[in-house]
């Protein structure tokens, strides 16, 4: 098997190249385990499937197929953490998720959360609910719009892309209580100038503005000893499936011993050695696990509690 050399993607050069169209991605979706009336939040790279007849928007039709009227489908639309000006609800700066969330956003009905460094757009019943107030509670964290779509039994679909870009996993570390969750970090901004949806300019403060998560893909062969992930491949693109909720226990439980778990060890990462030093001794968190038998923004006013 032929992977990416990009730890973000994830597909199989093995697999024939050919053009996939709405009928193989709703097939495909639906063999993975996404179903009628889902709620889900989606990150997608179209690269990793080789080819997709009309692009993006076949994605995006395939998931509303499936997942019918009464269904949700979410995408994050982050920018970089280092973005200068100021922000502007009714034009964002490029985000880096990919060209899924960009048509998202300007899709008929679709709405979008205003939020200065870690906007999603929604599209579905219970789009008003999950974007409600987001500048006002974490960017990605507790309450934020995928928090809400796990409580109300979303899922997460990860189409060619691998951990890495999983939102979700950020919202299990808030309720981990990792202790790096949270702590300003000299090089992410505490808060940025943001023009609202009416017009006003506003403070926005960013306290819980999540880091980095080149280091996510430690909790795959957790999920799969769990049976809480499901896999399969939709032309090139390897896809995965999970409840949002499950995934979020699960990370709570995978960071219970050791809360530096899930932080990476690559030599340029310039968040993790940072983040570490919060962490515990880690000689005695090894000997935790070791002993363990596995189982398997605010107008500077405040933020909502």
């Amino acid at each position: 098997m032929t992977v990416s050399a990009d730890p973000r993607k994830d597909f199989d050069l093995s697999v024939p190249r050919h053009p996939v169209d709405r009928v193989e991605l709703v097939t495909g979706l639906r063999h993975l385990g996404l179903e009628l009336d889902d709620r889900v939040i989606v990150h997608a790279s179209l690269s990793s499937f080789g080819i997709v007849d009309g692009g993006a928007r076949t994605v995006i039709e395939a998931v509303l197929e499936v997942i019918g009227t009464q269904g949700t489908l979410m995408a994050p639309h982050y920018f970089s953490p280092h973005y200068e000006g100021v922000y502007d609800h009714h034009a964002p700066p490029p985000t880096y998720t990919g060209t899924v969330p960009r048509v998202l956003r300007t899709w008929s009905g679709a709405v979008f959360s205003f939020h200065p460094s870690h906007p999603v757009a929604v599209l579905g019943k219970d789009a008003e609910h999950l974007i409600r107030d987001h500048y006002l509670v974490s960017a990605a964290g507790k309450d934020s719009p995928p928090d809400r779509l796990a409580k109300i039994g979303g899922k997460v679909l990860l189409l060619g892309v691998t951990q890495w870009v999983n939102t979700m996993i950020h919202v299990g570390e808030a309720y981990a209580g990792v202790p790096y969750w949270g702590q300003p970090h000299p090089d992410r901004r505490r808060g940025r100038w943001a023009i609202t949806p009416d017009g006003r300019r506003v403070w926005v403060v960013l306290p819980e503005t999540p880091g980095d998560s080149a280091g996510f893909h430690k909790i795959d062969p957790f999920l799969i000893e769990l049976g809480a992930i499901s896999f399969g491949l939709i032309g090139q693109a390897r896809c995965r499936l999970m409840r949002a909720q499950a995934l979020i226990d699960a990370a709570v439980e995978f960071l219970r011993l050791d809360p530096g778990s899930l932080l990476c060890d690559q030599p340029d990462c310039y968040y993790c050695p940072w983040a570490m030093q919060f962490l515990p001794d880690r000689a005695q968190v090894t000997q935790q696990v070791e002993e363990w038998p596995p189982v398997a923004c605010t107008q500077v006013v405040q933020r909502k509690e």
